[in-house]
């Protein structure tokens, strides 16, 4: 119980900022027609914030979407190719869990829980110090995204639509800390943010050229 803990606490400060952005999207799913209920469903289901205002930006006001939905699924696939990469080293590290306790683990992984897990020293019990802070962050963000959909009537309609960019602003609050302790990594965010800029103009399919970069 006390790796669990352990990783409750650690992801605790960053609960903090994924509760606002959680509030962003609950805003911004009830500003194209989704239920509070509906929001806080997608939270819980996808757990994945960049997909998730991803497939809400192919939404018109009212819950129209604008292209067919194999589009979303195949944009969202593509999105989230990432993870493949962060399971690796995640499951590298649980070598000893047993498959059930690898495949719960998995289904929360995100970014915010992958950053927090790959930074921290090896645990007594990496299962259960992974599925603390998988615990914290998923319950803050479906949470938050319920919390932000039912707020939705106390914002304006033109406050709506910028709301997209606060995925953006929480990973890069994941990534000064690390950026200020090596100019290696100010290298490889730099030169990523340059690739994915290129690609995105190459590119005409919205989600992969993240995936290359």
């Amino acid at each position: 119980m006390s790796s669990f803990e352990n990783g409750v606490r650690k992801a605790v400060p960053v609960c903090f900022g994924l509760a606002a952005v959680g509030v962003a999207f609950g805003l911004a799913a009830a500003g194209k027609g989704l239920t509070a209920i509906e929001a806080a469903m997608m939270s819980l289901l996808v757990m994945a914030g960049s997909s998730q205002f991803f497939a809400l930006s192919l939404f018109l006001p009212g819950g129209v979407l604008i292209v067919p939905p194999m589009v979303v699924i195949v944009g969202t696939f593509l999105i989230n190719l990432r993870h493949l990469v962060m399971s690796v080293y995640t499951m590298n590290r649980l070598k000893k869990a047993t498959l059930n306790q690898k495949l719960w683990l998995s289904y929360a992984l995100c970014d915010e829980s992958f950053v927090l897990f790959s930074q921290s020293r090896k645990q007594e019990d990496d299962a259960a110090y992974l599925a603390g802070i998988n615990a914290a962050l998923h319950l803050t963000w479906t949470l938050s995204t319920f919390v932000g959909a039912l707020c939705v009537a106390l914002v304006p309609p033109a406050a709506l639509e910028p709301l997209g960019m606060a995925i953006y602003a929480a990973f890069v609050s994941l990534l000064i800390p690390e950026m200020q302790k090596s100019l290696r990594i100010v290298a490889v965010v730099l030169f990523t943010m340059f690739i994915n800029t290129m690609l995105t103009q190459l590119i005409p399919v919205q989600g992969l050229a993240v995936v290359l970069s």
